[in-house]
């Protein structure tokens, strides 16, 4: 059941009591709980954890739903807002209960060309979209920072996991990848500012009866279109070579125990993430071309800037799983190998991820 605070919440904006039967929590960072109330009311609640950070978000939140709904999408569409209280963290919106996502779609090899282009139309229209900057500023990001990739805090190596700290140890040697995080952030300064999402994963993007829905606009500002279009194919990147962890790999004549070799399950690892990047190029030329065919506005340097980022997106995602494990598997080695090569060579790879049309 959901907690005390957000059931009264609920309540008070009219909606009825949850019905206890038809509750379902969802994991995050944050508090995400939903259900049919007595009012008849699918309904989604998530309560932003943090002091600072929840009004801010909700903020940003609800000033997206505002702006937006001022605007003429046809292609854009998010989760009817319902009630909210950037106080309180709290934030209702309609739950679409029969609904995936299309990082699941994408897991059942379903999300190809169709809806890549839809999503693709929907960031363009979201990057088109016309905001006074006194309402939408253009807002910096922490990440990616070049400077931790060259030292630690004391706070931080003490709370890193053995797999963190193996990865650390991998990317702290590396001048070249500091210097392209670096000159990424100052491509990024100068890029021309749009509204964007700034934290975008497929997992956000939910699929309603063949219907994209863009959620969870907590860092919703102005800001680098690259970063939104590089989250997408870094998604796709990601992807491409993690998943090749449910795979098996038989080992040679003459392995021990039946283990392959690292430098063996290495190249086997890169050559099976290269095909499977090959069979999602139409997909991502798809969302290309669908992004291109909304916002026609120039942007010297896009491709190679999301081509960066998406280099970025794979360390982000490899950071993430690392913190929780005790050792850097060589699935995760690959991921943050073909992020480097992103990052520091990305004009290399526009057409390779599709992105000519960018």
């Amino acid at each position: 059941m959901p907690d005390a605070e957000i059931a009264e919440f609920i309540r008070r904006a009219g909606y009825g009591e949850f019905l206890p039967d038809t509750v379902v929590s969802f994991p995050g960072r944050n508090q995400n709980v939903a259900g049919t109330t007595t009012g008849g009311a699918d309904v989604f609640a998530k309560r932003i954890r943090g002091t600072g950070q929840v009004r801010a978000g909700l903020r940003r939140a609800v000033r997206f739903e505002r702006l937006a709904a001022e605007q003429p999408l046809k292609h854009l569409r998010w989760p009817a807002p319902l009630a909210g209280d950037p106080h309180r963290g709290i934030h209702v919106t309609r739950w679409l209960k029969n609904c995936h996502t299309a990082a699941e779609e994408v897991a059942d090899g379903a999300f190809g060309p169709e809806p890549a282009r839809e999503l693709g139309c929907a960031l363009g229209e979201l990057h088109s979209m016309s905001a006074p900057a006194e309402l939408l500023p253009r807002e910096s990001l922490p990440l990616p920072n070049h400077r931790i990739l060259s030292a630690l805090s004391v706070s931080q190596y003490v709370e890193s996991s053995a797999g963190l700290i193996a990865l650390w140890r991998i990317i702290q040697r590396d001048s070249a990848m500091a210097e392209a995080v670096r000159r990424l952030r100052e491509d990024e300064s100068s890029a021309a500012a749009v509204p964007i999402h700034a934290d975008l994963r497929l997992d956000q993007v939910l699929v309603d009866r063949g219907e994209l829905l863009l959620c969870d606009w907590e860092e919703f500002r102005r800001g680098d279109a690259a970063r939104d279009v590089g989250a997408v194919v870094g998604e796709f990147l990601f992807r491409s070579v993690v998943g090749i962890a449910d795979e098996e790999f038989p080992p040679a004549d003459g392995e021990a125990d039946g283990t392959p070799d690292p430098a063996r399950a290495h190249e086997e690892i890169m050559t099976r993430g290269v095909g499977r990047l090959g069979a999602a190029l139409p997909t991502l030329t798809a969302f290309a071309d669908g992004y291109r065919s909304v916002r026609t506005a120039p942007d010297p340097g896009l491709a190679v800037r999301a081509v960066a980022f998406a280099g970025w997106h794979l360390f982000d995602r490899v950071l993430a799983a690392a913190a929780f494990r005790s050792d850097l598997s060589p699935v995760h080695r690959a991921a943050a190998g073909v992020g480097r090569t992103a990052l520091v060579t990305p004009a290399a790879f526009v057409a390779v991820l599709g992105l000519e049309a960018v």
